[in-house]
C-alpha cells in the first residue's frame, strides 16, 4: 500500500494496494498541494504534508473498502459452494465479446454485425480501463459506470440509431452471460435509448428502374440480382443465395425463409424476372445464381459495389463524385444525405431501396397491406409503413386524388379506370360487399377515350 504521484500527468493523488494478488491504482480524490519535494521519501512544505496526510487516510480508506469487500465476495463464493457445489463463475472483460460471440444462436450472425459489435464492446473496455482501472470482470461493472460511458457517446455526436444500437447490444451481451458471468443486475438496464433521426431511403420511380434496368445490361454478373430484387423486393442476400428448390418456374411462384427474420415469404414470378430466369445457363449448383452466391459469401460488399456501378451510371451519383459540372447536371439524384446527427451520411439510394420501391408501388396501386407482408415477411404493419412506405409527394397526391371521393380528390386528378379494372373488381364482389364496390366504382368513374361508363353499363357488367 503506497501513495503515488504522476508527475506532468495529474494533480491528483493516487494510491496503490494489492487484493487478492491484484495491484489496484485507484485516484483518490485528493489534489496535490504546496511545493513537491523531488521524492516522495523527502519532506515537503507544510501546505503539501497536509495534502499527503489527507491522501494517505484516503488510501487506508481504500484499502480497508476493498478487503471488506473481498471478504464479502468470499462469502458468497462460500454460500454458492455450499448450495450449488460450485463457485461463482465470472468472466473478465476482454473475454465478452468472444463469449458472446459463440453464444448458441437459431441463425449466424453476420461478419459485419460481429465487427460492429466487437468495435463496440472495445471501445466500452477502453473507457472503463480510463476511468474505471479497477474494473476487469462483467460482474464489476456498475449502472454509473455503464451510463457514465452513454455520456461520451452522446457527446461524440453519434446520430440516435448508431448510439441505440450500441446501447442495445452491450445490454443484451450483458444480458446473454449474466448467469455465466455472476452478474448480479445488468448495469444498462433502464438506460433509455434515444429518439432516431431516421433517414429513409428513396424509392425509385417506373421511369428510374426502367433506366437501370438498361444500365445493368452492361454487367452481366449483377444484372439478375438487380432484376431479382426489383421484382421480389428481397434483401440483397436472399437475392444472392436464392435455392432452385426454392423457384417453382412452371407455377411462377418463389416460396424461401427470409435470411434476416426467418419468415416464410411467397413471391409471384412477373414477367421481367421469369424472363431473367429463363436465360441462365444450366448447372450442378443447388443455387439460382452459383457465382454471386460464392462472390457473397466471400465479399459481400462486392456486390454492393457492382449495384453502385450500376446506379451512376443509370445517373444516381453525389454531386461531389461528379468529375464534371457537365456530369453533374446529368445527375437524376444524390446516393447520400447528411444526418441532422451523426458522423457519416445516411445512404438513401442503394440496393435496399429495391425493396422500398416494391413496397410503395404496391401500396400506392392498392395492394392491400397484408398482400404486401406476406412478400416482404414483416411481422407487422408499422415497420411496413414506417420504413417502406415512402411515396414523394405528387404520387402521394395522386394516389390520394384518384382513391378520395371526388368531393375530396377532385374528378379532374383521378386516374381514369378502364373497363379491365371495373371487371376485376367487380369479380371480386360478394354478397356483403357488392353495394360498397359498386358505389366506389361509381364514384370513380372518368372518361374513357372521351365516352364515359354509364351506370347502366356497370350494372350491366356486374350481371356478367
Amino acid at each position: 500500500m503506497a501513495l503515488e504521484i504522476q508527475k506532468g500527468r495529474s494533480n491528483w493523488w493516487y494510491g496503490r494496494v494489492t487484493v487478492n494478488g491484484a495491484d489496484i491504482v485507484r485516484n483518490l480524490g485528493v489534489q496535490i498541494k504546496g511545493t513537491v519535494p523531488a521524492s516522495l521519501r523527502e519532506q515537503g512544505d507544510a501546505v503539501f504534508e497536509r495534502s499527503r496526510a489527507k491522501a494517505q487516510a484516503a488510501l487506508e480508506k481504500l484499502h480497508l473498502d476493498l478487503k471488506t469487500r473481498s471478504t464479502a465476495e468470499e462469502l458468497v463464493q462460500t454460500i454458492h459452494e455450499i448450495r450449488t457445489g460450485g463457485r461463482v463463475s465470472s468472466i473478465p472483460l476482454k473475454e465478452a465479446a468472444p463469449r458472446w460471440k459463440a453464444l448458441p444462436r437459431r441463425r449466424p450472425l453476420s461478419e459485419r454485425y460481429v465487427a460492429q459489435a466487437e468495435s463496440w464492446m472495445t471501445n466500452f473496455v477502453e473507457f472503463l480501463n480510463t476511468h474505471h482501472a479497477a474494473v476487469k470482470e462483467m460482474a464489476d461493472v456498475q449502472s454509473g459506470m455503464a451510463r457514465g460511458y452513454f455520456k461520451t457517446v452522446e457527446d461524440r455526436g453519434v446520430s440516435g440509431k448508431t448510439y441505440n444500437n450500441t446501447l442495445i447490444f452491450l445490454r443484451s451481451c450483458f444480458e446473454s452471460l449474466k448467469e455465466e458471468a455472476g452478474i448480479p443486475k445488468n448495469p444498462f438496464t433502464g438506460i433509455p435509448t434515444k429518439d432516431e433521426d431516421t433517414v429513409f431511403r428513396r424509392p425509385f420511380s417506373e421511369e428510374e428502374l426502367a433506366a437501370i434496368v438498361e444500365a445493368a445490361k452492361a454487367d452481366a454478373f449483377v444484372r439478375p440480382i438487380i432484376i431479382t430484387s426489383i421484382c421480389t423486393a428481397m434483401r440483397r442476400g436472399d437475392c444472392c443465395m436464392l435455392l432452385k428448390a426454392s423457384v417453382d418456374m412452371p407455377g411462377r411462384f418463389i416460396k424461401v425463409k427470409t435470411s434476416k427474420t426467418g419468415e416464410l415469404v411467397q413471391i409471384p414470378i412477373f414477367p421481367l424476372l421469369h424472363e431473367a430466369l429463363s436465360k441462365l445457363e444450366p448447372n450442378d449448383s443447388p443455387y439460382v445464381f452459383p457465382e454471386q452466391a460464392t462472390k457473397y459469401q466471400t465479399n459481400p460488399d462486392h456486390i454492393t459495389d457492382r449495384v453502385q456501378k450500376v446506379m451512376r451510371a443509370a445517373g444516381f451519383f453525389d454531386a461531389d463524385d461528379a468529375d464534371t459540372d457537365e456530369e453533374k447536371k446529368k445527375s437524376r439524384g444524390e446516393t447520400h444525405q447528411a444526418r441532422p446527427k451523426g458522423l457519416r451520411k445516411a445512404s438513401i439510394r442503394d440496393f435496399h431501396s429495391f425493396r422500398v420501391t416494391w413496397v410503395t408501388l404496391a401500396l400506392s396501386a392498392g395492394v392491400p397491406l397484408e398482400i404486401v407482408q406476406k412478400v416482404t415477411g414483416h411481422r407487422t404493419a408499422g415497420i411496413v409503413m414506417k420504413h417502406y412506405f415512402q411515396p414523394g409527394r405528387e404520387e402521394f397526391r395522386r394516389t390520394l386524388a384518384g382513391k378520395l371521393p371526388i368531393l375530396l380528390g377532385g374528378g379532374a386528378g383521378a386516374k381514369p379506370l378502364d373497363p379491365a379494372e371495373i371487371k376485376a373488381q367487380l369479380t371480386a364482389m360478394k354478397p356483403r360487399t357488392w353495394k360498397r364496390i359498386r358505389d366506389e366504382l361509381m364514384a370513380r368513374l372518368a372518361p374513357d377515350s372521351g365516352k364515359p361508363v354509364a351506370e347502366a353499363q356497370v350494372l350491366e357488367m356486374s350481371a356478367v
